[in-house]
């Protein structure tokens, strides 16, 4: 099984996501909710195309860190939310 980056990428350019739910994941999005503390740091490893990023920076947290081999991904995200900060 290849998982180098460009493998990673091919998936998501490909649409081979089939774990992707394309929402927040109910489990994690009721963990979320409880959360006071809009200051946390949160780091977010495999993040993907991160729908639980995008829920948390849009219920005010701002310390949201995500990593994904798979440029494509973090793009969606982006796309999705341009106030997100980018590193690379």
């Amino acid at each position: 099984m290849d998982l180098s980056a460009s493998a990673w990428d091919n998936r998501y350019i490909n649409n081979d996501i089939g774990w992707d739910l394309g929402i927040v994941s109910p489990p994690l999005k009721a963990y979320f909710d409880q959360l006071k503390n809009k200051e946390l740091k949160i780091l977010i490893p495999g993040g993907g195309n991160s729908y639980e990023a995008e829920y948390l920076f849009k219920q005010g947290f701002k310390n949201i860190f995500v990593v994904d081999l798979s440029k494509t991904a973090l793009n969606n995200l982006h796309n999705r939310i341009p106030n997100y900060q980018k590193t690379n």
